[in-house]
């Protein structure tokens, strides 16, 4: 058993299907899910240990279903006692609500009682020694940084490591569990000059300890994203084409996405209407989604509700295939379960177009707006309008010229989605979404009058 853990895979698919057992015996069809997770966390800065932490968590959470109504309740612990509380309080919860003819359990024959399940656990050294050195090596490196350019500073090395557990048992006998584990090291980056101040951070996160980013490049990075902010400006209001770093761009991704879920459809929330089979971003445009990648960072054998999601594509050629539904969604439009009660798994956003790396996407800019960084703003899911404020770079004739600060973005999603150009192949991942930068021809760029 890893150190971080202090439960054992069995006993959470014991508890989960003790809670099943009890709301049946009281009358009602159930399902019922367990997690315990343990996390360790290492920060050094300046050759100092700044934090040190140890923590876990655990809980049961169950969901009742009875003469039509629903109820739902949770609790930390997992002894009988916690867990008959529990259920008692799940059942006078649903005596209270409203019936829901679309509430209930997915259909038995729809489960993943079977099937693949992706690999999400990773053995790996997940000890504090091994995370203070990690982190500390970062601070050296960053240390040589500073020294080699009197314009730096250097803030937090970090290393984090998570082991989880998880349990699903439903009264039509589903009784599943996985195990999986997360690393996680950034290193934060300060730059000065006379002009200001500016920081930066680069970020690495896998299932394995061995295939993060090189400590070396994570500073890198982040120093050179750091001294790339100094001496922002305002630049003029204009209309041209703006382009999206890879950070940026997984906002635009995750839009889309979230406009194809079920709730935000039925609820009319979405800014694309009745999608299915129509053309809603530009034709050289694929998302795929894959719940069954290897230690993906959002694989899954299956999701809340016991129901497994597919290999598939949401866009192909710009147009809609796919949507993201639970059971209660699916029934509300008619539709089955896509096996998407948790969300979007893995996403990956390609393109046929002409691109290449960040400099060839640089080049098909030309002149305008490189975005790096969001500082605040919002989508309207309903109407699709879309401001944000944002940092980034100035580019003429394919060549950066100076950052960008105090710029106003605003756009229509849907002209923004007809209107990518290009996805780059400097491809990066966060989360759930892997995408390049992405160009799109034609927005309005608010700056100084």
């Amino acid at each position: 058993m890893s150190s971080l853990l202090t439960q054992r895979e069995e006993d959470l698919r014991a508890a989960a299907q003790r809670a099943v057992e009890l709301a049946v015996r009281r009358g009602a069809t159930a399902r019922a899910s367990v997690h315990h997770e343990g996390v360790a966390k290492i920060a050094v800065r300046g050759g100092e240990v700044e934090t040190a932490e140890r923590s876990g968590t655990q809980g049961l959470g169950i969901t009742v279903f009875h003469e039509g109504r629903r109820g739902a309740a949770s609790t930390a612990s997992f002894d009988r006692a916690a867990i008959e509380r529990v259920v008692e309080e799940a059942m006078m919860i649903a005596a209270h609500v409203q019936p829901d003819p679309d509430a209930g359990l997915p259909p038995a024959d729809a489960l993943a009682f079977s099937g693949p399940s992706p690999a999400i656990y990773a053995d790996g050294p997940r000890d504090p020694d091994v995370l203070l050195a990690s982190a500390s090596l970062m601070d050296r490196i960053a240390g040589e940084a500073v020294r080699a350019d009197p314009r730096l500073r250097a803030g937090e090395s970090v290393a984090v490591a998570t082991e989880g557990l998880w349990a699903l048992a439903t009264s039509d006998g589903f009784c599943r569990s996985v195990r999986r584990s997360n690393d996680a090291r950034w290193s934060v980056m300060l730059a000065k000059d006379e002009g200001g101040s500016t920081s930066a951070f680069c970020q690495s996160q896998e299932r394995r300890v061995d295939a993060l980013t090189p400590p070396e490049q994570l500073v890198r990075t982040a120093a050179d994203r750091a001294r790339a902010g100094l001496g922002a400006r305002a630049v003029p209001s204009r209309r041209g084409p703006v382009l999206f770093d890879p950070r940026t761009a997984m906002s635009l991704v995750s839009d889309l996405a979230g406009a194809l879920t079920g709730m935000a459809q039925f609820r009319g929330m979405s800014f694309l209407r009745d999608p299915l089979g129509r053309s809603v971003a530009a034709a050289h445009l694929d998302l795929v989604e894959d719940p069954f990648e290897p230690l993906g960072l959002a694989s899954g054998g299956f999701d809340s509700e016991g129901i497994a999601g597919s290999t598939r594509h949401i866009l192909r050629g710009g147009m809609v295939e796919g949507l993201f539904l639970s059971s209660v969604s699916g029934r509300k439009l008619g539709m089955a379960s896509t096996g998407n009660a948790d969300g979007f798994y893995n996403l990956r956003l390609t393109s046929t177009a002409p691109s290449g790396d960040f400099a060839a996407m640089l080049r098909m800019l030309d002149t305008g707006l490189v975005v790096t960084e969001f500082q605040g703003g919002k989508t309207d899911p309903a109407t699709g309008n879309w401001t944000q404020a944002a940092k980034g770079l100035w580019v003429e004739g394919g060549e950066i010229v100076h950052a960008v600060t105090d710029v106003t973005l605003a756009g229509q999603l849907p002209a923004m989605l007809n209107g990518i150009r290009a996805v780059g192949r400097d491809v990066e991942r966060l989360g759930a979404i892997r995408t390049g930068a992405i160009l799109v021809d034609d927005m309005q760029v608010g700056g100084k009058a």
